[in-house]
């Protein structure tokens, strides 16, 4: 027989599971909307830990997403050294691929959806810094991205991933700004309200030599979200506070 203390004792870490998950799923909001890279690894850690204990499909795919954030952040920190100062971009490279392959480890006991293959997608990407790794990982970020999308048309993010090679990549390398503005308008149409998206189809506008779109894009992007730290640099680049 179930006793009331029992019962009692499974409810209370029951609630105890929940809200710990919340307070992460809280911790990675502040540190994505502030760009904290700090708080980022930090949650990160503690999902792997939790994850560990307690292995489910929502644990996992959070750990997928703290990695990737984490990633992402070290990234703008990684690409505003300069290429000389190799001593700091090293272990900042080295801190990129811990917190993507911990991503990437999460997604592969997943049953594969759009998100996954996004998310799958997004981490490969943090992890090209060099034509030796594109040559290695941009295939298969592309194909993932694809994939995304076919799976679900509706799922704004998965056009932000199809459109990170046309923005970054040399026009003799595959660069296409124009395919990059036209894929992350299709994600602004579906989330008008995807930072991400508006900051990168920024810096395409400004490949193509629209500075005045790409400052338009950048100053919405700031309006909404203050602490918007690529907005604020590129404004900052175009003499404008």
């Amino acid at each position: 027989m179930v006793t009331r203390a029992y019962t009692t004792l499974l409810v209370t870490l029951a609630f105890a599971s929940l809200t710990s998950a919340q307070d992460l799923a809280a911790r990675l909001d502040v540190a994505q909307r502030s760009y904290d890279a700090v708080v980022a690894a930090a949650v990160l850690d503690q999902a792997v830990t939790e994850a560990a204990v307690k292995p489910s499909r929502e644990s996992q795919l959070f750990v997928a997403r703290a990695g990737l954030l984490t990633a992402e952040l070290l990234r703008i920190e990684w690409e505003r050294l300069p290429e000389s100062n190799i001593a700091d971009r090293r272990p900042l490279g080295e801190a990129i691929d811990k917190a993507a392959a911990a991503g990437l480890r999460a997604l592969e006991s997943l049953q594969p959806n759009s998100e996954t293959y996004r998310l799958k997608a997004d981490l490969l990407a943090t992890m090209i810094r060099s034509d030796y790794r594109a040559k290695k990982y941009r295939k298969e970020m592309e194909e993932a991205a694809a994939m995304a999308v076919e799976l679900d048309p509706q799922n704004a993010k998965a056009y932000v991933a199809q459109a990170k090679p046309f923005v970054f990549a040399e026009r003799n390398e595959g660069g296409d700004p124009a395919k990059a503005i036209a894929l992350l308008s299709t994600a602004l149409e579906l989330n008008p309200d995807l930072e991400t998206a508006r900051c990168l189809r920024g810096l395409a506008y400004q490949k193509t030599g629209d500075v005045e779109q790409a400052r338009a894009d950048w100053e919405l992007a700031l309006e909404k979200n203050p602490e918007c730290a690529p907005a604020k640099e590129e404004l900052a680049k175009l003499g404008t506070d």
